[in-house]
């Protein structure tokens, strides 16, 4: 790999995580739904510094072209995002239906003492 796209690869990483790290301080982004991208930061950033782990991945695979590698490990990454996406969806939906449920039976018991109030 050339020196400057290696440093450039670098350089944009750690923009990548500082701006992580920036957000999570802020409190916009919540720690464990950041950590998949933390996790893929420290690993880009990792395989930034050193290319030749994409060679060495790529012939245990048996993938011939090091960019091939990088494929793969791009198509692994955005299968894992989905995946905690949808874990992320399903719990929200979950939470959003036992509110759904728990404010309905407010409201019918707000109805219920209002009409002993009026019956009073």
């Amino acid at each position: 790999m050339n020196l400057i796209l290696q440093i450039f690869l670098i350089v944009c990483v750690l923009l990548f995580l500082i701006i992580i790290i920036y957000y999570l301080a802020k409190k916009k982004l919540n720690l464990k739904y950041s950590l998949t991208w933390l996790a893929a930061g420290l690993g880009l950033l990792i395989l930034a510094i050193f290319p030749q782990l994409v060679d060495m991945i790529g012939s245990w695979v048996g993938i011939a072209a090091p960019v091939n590698t990088v494929f793969l490990f791009a198509g692994m990454f955005m299968l894992l995002i989905i995946f905690t996406l949808t874990m992320i969806v399903s719990h929200m939906n979950n939470r959003i239906y036992r509110l759904t449920q728990m404010q309905a039976l407010l409201e019918k018991r707000v109805r219920e003492l209002e009409g002993k109030e009026k019956h009073e």
